[in-house]
């Protein structure tokens, strides 16, 4: 008999809160359910190296939020769980999970059971590497080491037949494509001759942004003034540094608010923070008392911005394809990592960027600003093309839905 075959995608969420999961990618997650009879969500958390164990069998949803009917969340509580679960079926996996040391347990799994995994690569964003902060060396470099060769070991571990390889990464990196197709260095020539590489094949598509603004022609206007907060002493900066400090965050929303109000002094315009899915909205609402705070709301917000701000975020690609205008933000008070990853988008698409603790109101004309912000727009388009949307008119998640039925389920 036959095993039937699904589509799945597997989450790691420790608390089985799916919010972050279904605001990041709405579109292509009900196009997926459309064309899918059940697809099925389900989280490793509980299949990994050292879990924290989740015992409880539904998923948390904001009450904003909604996923289609016809799916399916499954929690595992452990392999014999998981075991049982795939009993007649066969699955094909939409790998949404990292490469570090904690998940090794679940990659082996994945082997065991012959599921055929994919990637989709679809926001768009900047890559940078980060750095080991003063003082902070040997968890720095512990960080770096579980970051780098986790990696690289479930890599070497796929080239030697132990774990599977990803059969297909859907990208937007027109670079990765160029990478796989010439090389470069002798080195690199063999990889891909060989193709040592995590996926098998590369296929290039647009991303959720073009999707989005293509398929839902969402009304654009210039009506407010955009923050798109930063997550202060967020895990992945604390990993290479220091906790900042309470008189460093109170220094840091003083001179932020302080620019925020005169810039919407001066243009008359409104302000709305916009928060990320997993930040306390209340907390949030603390340090911005002046200004209208929102979550789960930063696209709608995006596409009514007369000027965006941000420190760093992959929600600016949005922005880009939008050609709105945008200003890269930093201090003195935050952390180096967040100022050098901000400042990678500032270069890489040209974009005007200030240190808030400055005073901004010293020789400030609101006209030559607005050109220079207007003026950047134009190096836009090398980005767009090479990282947003390289794949011409086509709809990113038309191709994907018809590569995995093409591929998977004839």
């Amino acid at each position: 008999m036959n095993n039937k075959k699904y589509l799945a995608w597997f989450v790691n969420c420790a608390d089985n809160n799916l919010s972050a999961f279904t605001v990041g990618n709405p579109l292509l997650i009900n196009k997926i359910c459309e064309s899918f009879e059940k697809p099925y969500i389900i989280n490793i958390a509980n299949l990994k190296f050292f879990p924290n164990k989740i015992k409880e069998s539904n998923y948390k949803l904001d009450k904003n939020l909604k996923l289609p009917n016809n799916v399916e969340f499954f929690n595992p509580l452990d392999t014999i769980d998981f075991k049982n679960f795939m009993i007649g079926k066969e699955l094909i996996g939409i790998n949404r999970l990292t490469r570090g040391f904690a998940e090794l347990k679940v990659h082996f799994l994945f082997s065991q059971h012959k599921i055929k995994e994919v990637q989709i690569s679809n926001i768009g964003n900047t890559q940078t590497n980060l750095q080991i902060l003063k003082g902070s060396f040997w968890k720095g470099l512990l960080a770096k080491f579980i970051h780098d060769y986790s990696h690289k070991l479930t890599v070497l571990l796929s080239n030697l037949g132990i774990v599977s390889k990803m059969e297909i990464r859907f990208t937007t990196n027109t670079n990765l494509i160029k990478y796989k197709q010439k090389g470069g260095t002798f080195l690199k020539k063999i990889f891909n001759y060989f193709n040592l590489h995590y996926a098998k094949e590369f296929i290039l598509i647009n991303t959720r942004s073009f999707d989005t603004i293509k398929e839902n022609k969402i009304r654009v206007e210039e009506s407010q003034i955009v923050l798109l907060n930063e997550m202060l002493n967020h895990p992945e900066w604390k990993k290479y540094g220091k906790s900042l400090d309470s008189k460093k965050i109170e220094k840091y929303y003083f001179y932020l608010t302080r620019v925020l109000k005169y810039l919407s002094n001066i243009y008359k315009k409104k302000v709305v923070v916009c928060v990320h899915p997993t930040v306390d909205l209340e907390l949030t609402k603390k340090n911005f008392p002046d200004f209208e705070v929102v979550k789960y709301q930063t696209r709608e917000n995006v596409f009514k911005a007369f000027l965006l701000l941000f420190v760093e975020t992959s929600s600016i690609i949005d922005a880009v394809l939008l050609k709105k205008r945008i200003l890269n933000i930093s201090s003195n008070y935050m952390d180096k990592n967040q100022i050098i990853t901000g400042q990678a988008y500032s270069k890489k698409l040209g974009i005007l960027s200030i240190n808030i603790d400055d005073d901004i109101t010293i020789n400030f004309n609101k006209d030559d600003f607005l050109l220079n912000l207007d003026k950047a727009k134009e190096n836009y388009l090398d980005y767009i093309k090479s990282n947003i949307a390289p794949d011409g008119d086509n709809l990113g998640y038309e191709k994907i839905i018809r590569t995995l039925k093409e591929r998977f389920f004839n």
